[in-house]
């Protein structure tokens, strides 16, 4: 499903063929979610804040609604010219080109509360079985596919496999979780639940990715210019505001 979310800022691609980003809608609140009581639009600050720094590069911008994992796949061959909220990786370094980091999150690791299980680095991770969200990348956790118990659709199915004894611990993103659903409900606080930070994790980020040698990723340079003239600004806090509230950016 395709959106038409931007528009050409200058007269000389008026005419040119829009280029493409792809997201999955259930990353949710305030990123990217479908419109209530208007399901074939998306709304979020990714809508928010992508198309219009598009537009001043005079780039004309369609948002496709896809899985993640689809999303960066189609990216890589060139499909579709940009996913608009992807974690670095070693993998996914060979076959994408990335925009500098515009959110970088808080690693944390989850368990019951019952159950405190003192990880306190990488390596103790590999001593317990782990569950993880389809789709997720890991890798800053030190964590592949064969790892993880990847079943879970979203953050609820993650957090009740967790509770239900599934396995013993997911590790996410201590901002993730408290962003989720907008803070309507107060997750970290879910009754059995406690975390952790883990030191030796490198804080992940998100970023804008292109295929490498494309011509999409000769425009990050131009975009991440964009970006920090918007935060100088103070659009990027403005646009946050709407759909994060008081949520801190």
């Amino acid at each position: 499903m395709v959106w038409l979310v931007g528009v050409a800022a200058t007269s000389i691609c008026a005419h040119a063929a829009p280029l493409t980003a792809c997201g999955e809608p259930g990353i949710g609140p305030p990123w990217l979610y479908r419109t209530p009581g208007q399901p074939q639009q998306m709304s979020g600050f990714l809508v928010d804040l992508w198309p219009p720094l598009f537009a001043r590069l005079g780039v004309e911008l369609q948002l496709i609604d896809l899985p993640f994992k689809r999303c960066l796949r189609a990216v890589a061959s060139g499909e579709i010219d940009f996913a608009l909220a992807a974690y670095y990786d070693e993998e996914r370094g060979k076959t994408l080109a990335f925009s500098k980091p515009y959110k970088t999150f808080t690693p944390q690791v989850f368990f019951r509360a019952a159950q405190p299980l003192n990880i306190a680095d990488r390596a103790g991770l590999k001593r317990w079985r782990g569950c993880g969200k389809n789709g997720s990348s890991y890798a800053h956790y030190g964590l592949g596919p064969n790892d993880l118990d990847q079943g879970a659709r979203n953050y609820r199915q993650l957090i009740e496999k967790l509770l239900l004894g599934r396995c013993d611990y997911f590790v996410e993103e201590l901002e993730v979780i408290e962003q989720w659903e907008l803070g309507k409900v107060d997750h970290l606080a879910t009754p059995g639940l406690a975390h952790a930070p883990l030191a030796d994790v490198p804080p992940p980020a998100f970023h804008v990715v292109a295929a490498r040698g494309s011509a999409a990723a000769e425009l990050l340079p131009r975009l991440d210019a964009a970006f920090a003239e918007a935060v100088r600004k103070g659009e990027v806090a403005q646009r946050w505001k709407r759909h994060a509230g008081k949520l801190p950016y």
